[in-house]
This record gives C-alpha cells, sequence and structure tokens, in this order.
C-alpha cells in the first residue's frame, strides 16, 4: 500500500511537472510574441515620427508672389527723342533820324527832342543844351514817328515846337497848314532834315502831344 502510494504521487508529480514545463514554455512562447510585438510598434511608431519630422513641401498656389519694385522717374535722365533746334529769329537794324533846330526869337535853349511812334505810342527822347543846332536818333525801331521839340525851362502844353506841314512848307505866313507829319523810318536808312521848328501853333489845337516826359497835374 506504501509503495503504490509514492508510486502514484511520483507519478502525479512527474505529470505536474510535465503540465508546468508545458505552461512554462507557453508562457515565454506569450512573452516572445508579446516582445516581437512591441518592437514592431515601436518600429512603425519611429518611422511616423520620422515622416513628420520630414519638411512639408510648400504648395505652388499658396506662395504670395513678390511685386516688383516701381520704377522711379530720373529727372537728370537725357531724353532719347532729339530736342529740337531753335529757329533763329531774324535780327531787325535799327533806323537813324536828325535835323536841324530852331526857335524863334534867336538863341536856342536847352530841348527835349522827343520821337514819338504813331502807331504803339512809345517813344524816344533826349535832351540837348542851350545852342545846340542839331539832333540826331539812332537804333529807331523801323516805323512812322512825330517829332516834337519841348522847352525844358519853359515846359507848356499849348507852345513847343514840331514837325509839321508848316516846315516843309517854308515856315511862311502864306502856309496855315500845321498838321503833324508822320516820318518814316527804315530798317539800316537814315531820315534827314526832320526840323521840330514848327513853335507857330497852338498845340492844343492842332492834337501835338505834349511832353510825355512830364508827369503833368
Amino acid at each position: 500500500m506504501k509503495k503504490f502510494t509514492l508510486f502514484g504521487i511520483l507519478v502525479i508529480l512527474l505529470f505536474t511537472a510535465g503540465c508546468g514545463s508545458a505552461k512554462l514554455d507557453e508562457a515565454v512562447a506569450t512573452q516572445n510574441a508579446m516582445s516581437v510585438q512591441m518592437t514592431l510598434q515601436a518600429n512603425e511608431m519611429a518611422g511616423l515620427k520620422a515622416q513628420l519630422a520630414q519638411p512639408t513641401a510648400t504648395c505652388e498656389p499658396c506662395v504670395i508672389p513678390t511685386m516688383p519694385p516701381t520704377a522711379t522717374p530720373n529727372p537728370t535722365a537725357t531724353p532719347t527723342s532729339a530736342t529740337p533746334s531753335a529757329t533763329p529769329t531774324k535780327t531787325v537794324k535799327g533806323g537813324a533820324l536828325s535835323g536841324t533846330l530852331q526857335y524863334p526869337g534867336g538863341a536856342i535853349p536847352a530841348l527835349r527832342i522827343v520821337a514819338m511812334n504813331t502807331v504803339g505810342g512809345y517813344y524816344n527822347w533826349q535832351n540837348t543844351t542851350a545852342g545846340q543846332t542839331t539832333y540826331r536818333f539812332d537804333n529807331l525801331d523801323p516805323g512812322k514817328y512825330w517829332v516834337m521839340a519841348y522847352d525844358i525851362g519853359k515846359p507848356s502844353k499849348t507852345i513847343f515846337g514840331a514837325y509839321t506841314q508848316f516846315v516843309p512848307c517854308g515856315l511862311s505866313a502864306a502856309c496855315s497848314d500845321h498838321t503833324l507829319i508822320a516820318v518814316e523810318v527804315k530798317e539800316g536808312q537814315e531820315t534827314k532834315d526832320i526840323n521840330p521848328s514848327d513853335w507857330y501853333a497852338d498845340a492844343s489845337t492842332w492834337g501835338w502831344p505834349i511832353d510825355p516826359t512830364i508827369k503833368w497835374d
């Protein structure tokens, strides 16, 4: 009875040991499989991290284009087109005007001789000295002029000399026309014998212009 019991116990122990060994092997296999699974998962995680770490490509339509800088005009730049040359203006030569001086009563006082343009109204003037018997204007613009002689010492609106129809008539009592003569001055020429010697008419009656160099009241 004791032998059988020991043998039975031994059989049971051996059986139990065999089953334990089988369970141990199964546990080891399960652990190995889990280790492999974890290794695979770790590799997959590492692959995902590597992909995430890579730079993301920029989408072309999303790139904001850079506008080119606006050109600033250069004020000193030389224009490409040729500049037309200026047309030379014609140079007009002036003319001369001259004559003799007279004064009623003898001695000739200092006079102011004025050549007044009959169209534009502008005038040229010069002063003579007492006793001077001639005058001359140079470089007058071509045109027509009235010529007057004013007594500098005795300014008057009614009594002064002028070149009128009375002068070429001979300053004779038989002559009654005291109309001013418009004397023509031509380019590059001298108009002579224009004598403002008519002192014998009322200037206001015949419309002679008074001395334009004086500021009258």
